[in-house]
This record gives structure tokens, C-alpha cells and sequence, in this order.
């Protein structure tokens, strides 16, 4: 009797299961100019390294490696990518692989894979590799040799990782309305739906587009090293009717290949399509970047310290009952404009969602975070007199310098850089906190903290 999905196989089963010839054989042929990284029950091995013979191989099974991942990108020696200045000279071409994620449900991973790969059939692609990525997706290839060797007088190794990230944002811009279809049948509407109203299905299933240097995938045939299922390579024409048990150490063979036929620059319509599709985009950013230069702050490189928040920032961080969707939001937007990085950003978050009524549920934060972080843009909060905001929250503080200011951003950017703040007030306007000093305008805020630091100051006794 085989083993549940996420049991780890004894070690002689996985060695077993690797020291298969024609595994092997597939390995040597896939790794050949790439970047391999195995992982061994500790994590992953010493980068870079490689595999030019079975023997290679062998070695890293011999030490106990569980899993593997290659390089999409390909060099002419991957042992001297560290010892390189300029890894664009070492880098002589690159493979496209798109990584389909999605927590929420199997069947509609099925489905965005399908729709991938049926928007790459449109531009002319017939060779389309396919193989289940281990665990919650699959992972759809192309290889190097399907796009033009030059493209916009460059060549095509050059254009690493710009065009393929391109690409990838190009495919989701194309599918995003199917793609919500598909989400909302699978029963995941309110997943995808933001506080502002808007819906992103790539939070619910993801066409993941974070490609950057030495980016890796793992390695077809490769066991996942969670699930303890293979990455298994399919036919196109399989996807839908394939099953995570199929992927089963004792269930597979070798007859399917990734990433192995192609006919040269049967992809060229994509590329020129999403070089395109960049050109535009980047004319949009320019004009939104010239629109942030005329606002009145820009993300600074160190972050604006907490004595520095408006108040009403201050009671969100209080902990919310009501809005707490909205309150993510504006955190989220408010933390990373004011130059905090994303390690900073995530631990306030997941404190801030401690402090909740009622916290939000943990896939929901994350699916948030995820989607700021790849989006990666300074966008502010929403203003003081956004509706549906601050006022309806009923957290707005409107202490003097909030009245004269549209925005909890520039309300920091001003007092941190010496402007008017609290201290214009009258003191008979404000309610100071017997236990922490804290102070507050308005009494309904007022009496809610004192509640709650009462709350602490006991259980430290």
C-alpha cells in the first residue's frame, strides 16, 4: 500500500526512485547548461551546481537530496555564475515556464491551465509542454528556441528577465476576464474581491509573473518534497482528466517530455506581442510616476517612525470590529508609502490583525499581501473623504493637522519633516490615557483604549 500525499517516503524508497535508468537518462538531458539546485531534508544544497553526467546525479541522491529544481535560464558554464560580474555574458538563452499556483482548488487550477495554454495556441504555439507542478498547479513551457534569436536588434538572451516576465503579464492581462469566470463558478468570488470593490482573480489562482534572475522550476520527475508526489509531465490534451494520484511514485512513466520538442520561432508572434503589450505599459507608468511627482511626498528610503502616524491611523492599528477588510487596505498602502519594506509591512499587518475584533482569516491576509507585494506600486491610501472610509469606520480622529490635510500620508510626510501637528491644539481638547499617556481627541476613542490597556495592564499582574 502506497503512501498518503504529504508522507514522506522511507529513504531507500526515494532512492530507489531516483537510481531509475531512464530517469536519469531525462535528468542528464534536462540539465544540461542549467542551474541545479537540489534539496535535501535541511534545505537547499550550495549554489550554483550542476549535472553533466548520470554520475552527478547519483551523488546528490548518494547525500540524500529529496527534490531538484533547474534553471529556466541556460549559461555556458552554471558553475562560474557566481565568479562572473555580469551574468548576461554567461547567460546564453533562457526557457519560458509559467508557474500556475492556486491554494483554493485543483479543478480550477485545471481550468487556468487550460486557458494558458489555449491563449498560446491563439499565437500560433503547437509545441506546449505541460507537467503537474507537485503540489497545487502545473507549470506550462516553451522552450528557448520557439522565439526569434533577435528580437528589437537584441538578442534574445539579452532580453532576460524583462521579456519573459513581459510575456507572462501579457497572458494574465489576456485572461483576466476568463479567468474571473472561472473563479466565480468555482465558488471563490469573494476571494478575489478587493476592499475597494475590484476583482483579482490572481489572488485565488495565480499565473505567477515574480520572475528574476536565476529564477528556477522544478525539475520534471522530480518528487515535491511536501506532498511526495512527482512532477509529472502530461500532454495538454490530459490536463483536465488528470488526477493527483497519477503523480504517485509507483504510478508513472517517462513517455512524456518537458520542454523537449519545438520548431523554431513558432513563438515569435507572442514575443513581438508582448514586447508590444510592455511598451504600453511602460508609457502608463511614466505618466502615473510624473503624477506621484506632483503629489506632495515620495517613498523615502528609511521608514517614517509610529510617533509620526495620524491619529486615525492609530486607532486602525487600535484593532477593528467593523471594516476590517478596509482596514487592511489602507494599512497595507499607508505602511509601504511611508518606506517600510515588506518584512516590516507583514509583521505590523499580522500584529495589527491580532488586535481585531475578530481577525481575518489567515488565507485572506495572505492572499493580500501577496498581491501588494507583486504588485509592488506606491499608492496611497485612500483620502480622508474617501466614502466608505475612515468616517464610516468611524476611526477618523480629525485632530488639527488631519483637517488640513487630505491624506494619512502626507499628514506623516508633513509633521515628519517639521510641519504642524497636535501640539497647535488645546490641551482641553485632549483625553490622555492613565495607563500608556496616550492621547485622543475625541472621548468615544478615548474610552475604547482605556478599556483595552486596562485589559493589559491586569493580565500583567
Amino acid at each position: 500500500m502506497g503512501e498518503q500525499e504529504g508522507e514522506k517516503p522511507q529513504d531507500w524508497k526515494i532512492r530507489q526512485y531516483y537510481e531509475q535508468e531512464e530517469l536519469v537518462e531525462r535528468v542528464v538531458e534536462l540539465a544540461e547548461y542549467r542551474e541545479v539546485a537540489p534539496t535535501y531534508p535541511h534545505g537547499y544544497g550550495k549554489r550554483p551546481d550542476a549535472v553533466n553526467f548520470p554520475g552527478d546525479f547519483e551523488h546528490f541522491v548518494g547525500q540524500g537530496a529529496v527534490a531538484f529544481h533547474l534553471s529556466v535560464e541556460k549559461w555556458r558554464n552554471p558553475l562560474l555564475i557566481d565568479k562572473v560580474d555580469n551574468q548576461d555574458n554567461l547567460r546564453t538563452g533562457w526557457d519560458l515556464v509559467i508557474d500556475i499556483d492556486c491554494d483554493y482548488s485543483f479543478e480550477l487550477a485545471k481550468d487556468t491551465a487550460d486557458l494558458v495554454v489555449k491563449e498560446l495556441e491563439q499565437h500560433g504555439i503547437e509545441n506546449i509542454g505541460v507537467k503537474f507542478s507537485g503540489n497545487r498547479g502545473f507549470h506550462i513551457g516553451l522552450r528557448g528556441e520557439a522565439f526569434p534569436k533577435k528580437l528589437d536588434e537584441r538578442d534574445i538572451s539579452e532580453l532576460y528577465p524583462r521579456l519573459p516576465r513581459g510575456i507572462v503579464n501579457y497572458i494574465r492581462y489576456n485572461l483576466e476576464d476568463e479567468l474571473k469566470k472561472k473563479v466565480v463558478e468555482h465558488g471563490f468570488a469573494d476571494e478575489m474581491t478587493k476592499d475597494d470593490g475590484d476583482q483579482n482573480p490572481f489572488l485565488v489562482a495565480d499565473i505567477e509573473n515574480d520572475w528574476g534572475s536565476r529564477h528556477l522550476f522544478r525539475m520534471p520527475y522530480s518528487l515535491h518534497d511536501g506532498s511526495w508526489l512527482v512532477s509529472l509531465p502530461i500532454e495538454p490534451d490530459e490536463i483536465q482528466e488528470f488526477e493527483k494520484e497519477d503523480a504517485e511514485m509507483g504510478n508513472i512513466d517517462f513517455d512524456t517530455e518537458f520542454l523537449g520538442s519545438f520548431e523554431e520561432g513558432e513563438a515569435t508572434n507572442l514575443a513581438v506581442q508582448a514586447m508590444d503589450f510592455l511598451a504600453e505599459r511602460e508609457t502608463e507608468k511614466e505618466k502615473e510616476r510624473r503624477k506621484r511627482k506632483e503629489r506632495d511626498f515620495d517613498r523615502p528610503d528609511e521608514a517614517i517612525p509610529e510617533e509620526y502616524f495620524p491619529p486615525t491611523i492609530e486607532n486602525v492599528l487600535d484593532g477593528l470590529k467593523d471594516g476590517r477588510k478596509r482596514g487592511l487596505f489602507i494599512l497595507i498602502n499607508f505602511f509601504h508609502c511611508l518606506g517600510y519594506s515588506w518584512e516590516q509591512i507583514e509583521t505590523k499587518i499580522w500584529n495589527w490583525n491580532d488586535e481585531n475584533h475578530e481577525p481575518l482569516r489567515d488565507s485572506y491576509v495572505k492572499t493580500q499581501l501577496r498581491w501588494h507585494r507583486q504588485r509592488d506600486e506606491e499608492v496611497p491610501p485612500p483620502n480622508y473623504d474617501s466614502n466608505g472610509y475612515y468616517m464610516d469606520m468611524q476611526v477618523y480622529e480629525g485632530d488639527n493637522l488631519e483637517q488640513k490635510v487630505s491624506n494619512p500620508v502626507s499628514y506623516s510626510f508633513r509633521k515628519y519633516n517639521g510641519g504642524e501637528a497636535e501640539e497647535n491644539e488645546e490641551e482641553d481638547d485632549k483625553f490622555e490615557c492613565p495607563y500608556c499617556g496616550k492621547d485622543y481627541k475625541q472621548e468615544g476613542y478615548f474610552k475604547k483604549h482605556v478599556q483595552k490597556c486596562q485589559g493589559e495592564e491586569v493580565k500583567k499582574l
